[in-house]
């Protein structure tokens, strides 16, 4: 574990008293030596990530550690490039992507990059890019008004056009101060710290109190970055307001985020998106504590959750790498990202899980620190192997009882491939979160099946609103429809209203993820829409036949004493390959509705049938996929596309496909969703490009059961029993339909032939 500079410090004058007390000194302990221990203690250049003698490790390394050699290199041509070029430090006046933001961003960087230089080769060049730098800010930070382009619903910064990216300036800028500081002449110290850091710190944590004091992500890199310059300069009072909050009573500030964004599983309530985002400032700011204060023990706070945060964050991916991309999330980031290399990094040397070496080799570099140093030296030894991914049910909520998520996991027959059903029953996850409650998404290995939009927005990229969240994030991406769940009236929950969404959440009624056989997840949903009671209940399959993988029973059961109009709607990725029913194509488009975002779908086609049973077949890169789903001859089936109302292009052109059931109380929604053979378009070879469903009955639903049978076409069948109320894991089951008893014991049985 990474000591504290002072410990040695504290350690040397303890045991020249404790020697002098024995009365066996053999030498003086007089008044010099502890004045010269005084001193040194007064001196002493706190650490924010890493020490002198680490980064002399470090340096004595890099000709035998290939991964610190990589590492540093890449900090050491970034910081020659920048010298190569003059400072430059631009009047803020761009939005986001724009000329002086992207440039301010840069500067951060490049400084952070010098200082990790600096302290390895000790080449005066880094110290003075850095020195020379900061003067530079320290001319023009003091007289800045606010960003003349400051962001809707945000604060203000004042290099930045939101108060955020001003504490991720200075969470960087610190760190680089820190490590040339002992490069610098007291009058440069004296300007950057009074004209830069004191200033910026002011405006983060006075003038934005509001900002500084919230429970959000903005908080998270505000205190990060005022409490790490609180440590550099020396200021314990700036400490204590970002640990405690700015009136210093516990009810914000550092811990308080930690008790109320995070699960007891570690799961960040805005979502991974955002959890990886936010773990940089928890895991730097976390490090700096412990360096410097050891005795609150942080990396211990509330039974080790920071640790836990990393790795739930880090199960929250696909196997591709990337987050879940629920509420406003952007599908293109991984776990690869700078963040999570820190937090990793930092995650490993406090807690030693051996679990986060295969992401930390997949990253093939480490953070130039004390703790990146103990991850290049363990990683000598690691052998490259793929991260383990599991089946896991993450709770929401500071107390885990706001919800949550369920994470079906189970093998697709490929090698190293997994059918991946993420279920997400899980609170209103702050500005952030979508109306997407009891929604489900696919994938199936590194395929995304059914979808989860994530956000409308084109980040930094000035041409689309300045690189802000698109009009349609608010019209499209959060709205119900948008989210493979049901709709009633097409109106979205809670009408959108994102304070009476947050002040509920849906209940998770059971669970096991434990069966190899059978993954099983049942949530409840009361409060979406008033006077409509929902169910869900899904479940992961291992099929019977070794030829066919496993598929998922979806059962939806809504109550409501008045009539509704229902759609559960599934945003496919893929191009469709047939249909069981008869349907009628329009010949000119139309919105399938005027708000909720019905308005962004164009109707397609339309079709009915007479069967018991709809099945669409749709045909993604080299698989096929089948939604097989009970109807009635009421029943409509509605092909759509995104793409109405959408006047500057800003939607994808997704497709979806619902299910309709008019004027109806209770229903039971029973969908059958089945990846199924195979197409080789270089041997021109199809395997198996049907749906194997031959029948689905739902053979009784009430108040206290739901039983779902299902036929395939070799004759397998699988009969679900759900419990709908008073669950029990212990509790016997009994009922008798049609002559056929039906009894077990738990929440739920799938009995098969």
């Amino acid at each position: 574990m990474i000591q504290s500079p002072l410990h040695t410090i504290r350690l040397r004058l303890g045991i020249l008293c404790l020697t002098l007390a024995l009365g066996i000194l053999s030498f003086s302990c007089n008044k010099k030596e502890l004045a010269e221990v005084k001193t040194e203690i007064k001196n002493q250049k706190p650490i924010l990530s890493l020490s002198t003698s680490e980064a002399n490790e470090i340096k004595e390394l890099l000709s035998t550690n290939e991964v610190i050699q990589i590492s540093f290199e890449q900090h050491k041509n970034k910081a020659d490039n920048a010298i190569k070029n003059s400072i430059k430090v631009p009047v803020p006046k761009d939005p986001g992507g724009g000329y002086t933001h992207e440039k301010h961003k840069r500067n951060y960087s490049d400084m952070y990059s010098a200082g990790i230089s600096y302290i390895i080769t000790k080449d005066t060049k880094y110290s003075k890019f850095v020195t020379d730098m900061l003067l530079a800010y320290a001319k023009m930070y003091p007289n800045l008004p606010l960003h003349p382009k400051s962001k809707e619903n945000h604060p203000a910064g004042k290099l930045f056009w939101q108060g955020l990216n001003e504490s991720v300036w200075l969470v960087n800028s610190i760190q680089a101060y820190n490590l040339v500081s002992d490069a610098i002449s007291e009058e440069n110290k004296t300007i950057i710290e009074d004209n830069v850091f004191k200033k910026v710190a002011e405006f983060i944590s006075v003038d934005s109190k509001k900002t500084f004091n919230k429970i959000h992500n903005h908080g998270t890199w505000a205190v990060a970055g005022v409490g790490m310059t609180g440590y550099v300069l020396k200021d314990q009072d700036m400490v204590d307001r970002a640990l405690y909050g700015s009136n210093k009573d516990k009810e914000t500030g550092f811990l308080k985020q930690i008790d109320m964004l995070f699960s007891p599983e570690g799961y960040y309530s805005e979502g991974p998106y955002y959890q990886r985002y936010a773990m940089m400032p928890f895991m730097l700011f976390a490090q700096a504590i412990q360096n410097n204060q050891p005795d609150l023990k942080i990396f211990e706070y509330r039974d080790q959750l920071l640790g836990k945060a990393v790795t739930t964050v880090l199960q929250l991916t696909d196997e591709n790498g990337a987050f879940f991309p629920f509420n406003d999330a952007l599908k293109e980031k991984n776990y690869l990202t700078s963040e999570l290399i820190f937090a990793s990094n930092i995650a490993y040397t406090y807690y030693k899980d051996s679990s986060l070496l295969p992401i930390i080799l997949e990253h093939n570099k480490v953070s130039i620190s004390g703790a990146g140093l103990e991850v290049a030296k363990a990683l000598k030894d690691s052998e490259p192997k793929a991260y383990k991914k599991v089946p896991l049910l993450i709770t929401d909520g500071n107390n885990g009882t706001d919800g949550g998520l369920a994470l079906l996991r189970m093998s697709n027959g490929k090698k190293n491939e997994k059918i991946t059903s993420v279920f997400k029953f899980a609170s209103q996850g702050m500005g952030h979160g979508h109306f997407d409650r009891l929604s489900l998404f696919l994938y199936d290995g590194k395929q995304e099946i059914l979808q989860d939009y994530g956000a409308a927005r084109f980040l930094n990229v000035e041409s689309k609103k300045g690189g802000r969240y698109l009009p349609e994030n608010k019209t499209w991406a959060k709205q119900t429809i948008a989210h493979n769940t049901v709709i009633v009236d097409q109106t979205s929950q809670f009408n959108a209203n994102v304070k009476a969404s947050s002040k509920v959440s849906p209940e998770l009624l059971f669970s096991n993820l434990k069966d190899s056989n059978l993954q099983i997840v049942s949530a409840k949903e009361e409060n979406a829409y008033e006077g409509v009671k929902m169910q869900r209940t899904l479940t992961l399959v291992k099929s019977q036949t070794t030829e066919r993988p496993p598929f998922i029973i979806d059962v939806y059961a809504i109550k409501s004493k008045e009539t509704h109009q229902y759609d559960l709607n599934f945003m496919y990725q893929g191009h469709v390959m047939e249909a069981n029913f008869e349907y009628a194509k329009e010949n000119t488009l139309s919105a399938l509705g005027t708000k909720n975002g019905y308005q962004h779908l164009w109707k397609l086609a339309e079709g009915k049938s007479d069967n018991n049973f709809a099945t669409l077949t749709w045909l993604n890169k080299n698989s096929f996929y089948s939604i097989s789903s009970l109807i009635s001859s009421e029943s409509e089936m509605i092909f759509s596309r995104l793409g109405a109302n959408d006047p500057n292009f800003n939607l994808r052109n997704d497709a979806s496909y619902m299910v309709r059931e008019n004027d109806k109380k209770d229903h039971v929604f029973v969908n059958i969703i089945e990846p199924h053979g195979n197409f080789d378009p270089k041997l021109e070879s199809v395997q198996n490009p049907h749906s194997d469903v031959k029948n689905i009955e739902l053979i009784s639903s009430d108040n206290n059961y739901t039983i779902v049978k299902v036929t395939f076409k070799n004759d397998d069948h699988y009969i679900l029993m759900i419990v709908n109320q008073e669950h029990d894991p212990h509790k016997k089951h009994k009922i008798t339909i049609d002559n056929q008893v039906y009894q077990w014991t738990g929440n739920y049985n799938l009995k098969t032939n």
